[in-house]
This record gives structure tokens, sequence and C-alpha cells, in this order.
């Protein structure tokens, strides 16, 4: 059976961890001296893979459960494709989900392995750490304007110039409403863009051989998230590791409200 933790229970272990960590702690050539924990941006990547989608409202402070993607998770998804694969023929409605997440998943030639192996989580803790690294605990520019929390790039669209970018330099950085929209992005293109297929293959393998979706043998895959490469990976494995973010993996949130409780 799942642990179960309470909002209050998750946050004041993140500040006791916090505690510990700039006391104890020197993180080499990796930009987090200051662990200035945005313990908002953890609870919405567990949320998001472990309840229903967030929409969060920024403005207020607060979040919102919507119950229009409680069926939207990728747990329910994959449950449902799997029910859908021990049946002999499938109803038109099942077909015309199946279609719908060819698309979303960007399989073109509509094979259901493919679409398997792509419909799948990505470990709380891994996605925790992204988030940390890619924005320095919360602290950057893209996080605080434009809710980007794992660094994604665009050529086209809405984005944030890097300060740093060169002048002949045509990219930036994502720009999000919400940080929903961040962790949807996030695990669109984990799970679809051709970079990440070892990952997928590593993610696939490990639920072939009945084990857990284990973010320090997954990360090692991400070495073509960073332009550092395998010192990426490094430091992903070692923020994991010193924060205990692997506790999070089979974390359940409760609800703060009765009218939340169905959404769990």
């Amino acid at each position: 059976m799942k642990k179960e933790y309470s909002i209050f229970e998750i946050k004041k272990y993140l500040d006791k961890k916090e505690f510990i960590v700039k006391k104890k702690i020197k993180i080499q050539e990796s930009g987090l001296n200051n662990l200035s924990r945005t313990f908002l941006s953890s609870l919405i990547i567990i949320s998001f893979f472990f309840i229903a989608p967030l929409a969060i409202n920024l403005s207020k402070e607060k979040m919102i459960f919507s119950k229009d993607y409680e069926n939207n998770s990728i747990k329910l998804d994959r449950m449902k494709l799997f029910s859908i694969l021990n049946k002999s023929k499938n109803t038109k409605t099942e077909q015309v989900w199946l279609n719908m997440k060819f698309n979303q998943y960007g399989v073109v030639d509509k094979d259901l392995s493919t679409l398997k192996i792509r419909m799948d989580e990505v470990p709380v803790s891994m996605a925790i750490a992204q988030a940390a690294k890619e924005t320095g605990w919360g602290t950057s520019r893209f996080a605080q304007e434009g809710n980007a929390l794992f660094g994604q790039w665009t050529w086209s669209g809405e984005g944030i110039k890097p300060t740093d970018a060169e002048d002949d330099s045509t990219h930036k950085v994502m720009r999000f409403k919400v940080l929903q929209a961040s962790v949807k992005a996030y695990q669109r293109n984990l799970n679809t863009h051709s970079s990440y297929k070892d990952f997928r293959s590593a993610r696939a393998e490990l639920r072939d051989e009945g084990k857990k979706l284990d973010s320090m043998i997954l990360t090692e895959y991400l070495d073509k998230y960073a332009e550092t490469g395998k010192e990426y990976v490094k430091i992903l494995q070692q923020i994991i590791r010193q924060n205990n973010l692997k506790d999070f993996d089979d974390a359940k949130l409760l609800p703060s409200s009765k009218d939340l409780e169905s959404l769990i």
C-alpha cells in the first residue's frame, strides 16, 4: 500500500531537508549553492503524476483541481490501453480513443507497441530534480516570469530570450500560462522526442522485468537533455540522492477538503 502524506507533512519534510542540505552539503559547479527550495513547484510535479492534473491560479496563490482533467492522467490512460489490448475486438468509442492517443503521443503509424512504450510515467523524483536544476530551485527568470520548469526551447511562438544567448541565436525558452502546462509539455517531450528513445526503451525494459521505474537508472538516458551531457546526468543524480527525492515516487497527496477526495 502506498504511503499517504498530507500537504503539511510534505512541506515540513522539505523544510527539514533544505536545512540539512544547506548545513552539510556544498554542491560543486552546479549553480545550486543557495537552496531556496520552491515547495509549490515540487508539489505541482508530484500532484501531476499521482492525482488529476492541476490548474494553477498564480495570482491567488492556490491550487485548483479540475474534474475536466480527472481521466487524463497517464496512469488511467495506461490502464485503459491495456484493457483495450486484451480485447479481440474494440468498440468504435475505443477506436476513437486510440486514434486520439496515437495523435497525442506522435505515433504516426498507429503501432500499439509504440504507444504502449510512450504512454508511461516519468518518475516524480526525476521530474523534481530536473525542475530544480533547470530553474535553480525555482529562482530563475524563466520559472518566475514564464512558468517554465524544464528549460524547454522553442524556435517559434512565445518564449523568453536568454540573456546570455548569442546575438545570432533564434531560440527562446518556452513560456507557459500555468505550471501545469509546463509539466505536460515536459512529459510529452520525454515520451515523444527522438532524443529520448533510449530513455523510453530503458523504462519499458524495467516494466517488462516487473521492476519499479528507478530515477537513478533512467536519468542515465537524459544526457541529450542538456549540452553538458553526462555531467548533467551526474548533477541530476546528485540532487536526487542528496534530497532523498525517491521518497516521493510512491507518495500520494491527501486532499485538503472533502471536495477533492473524489479526485484521488
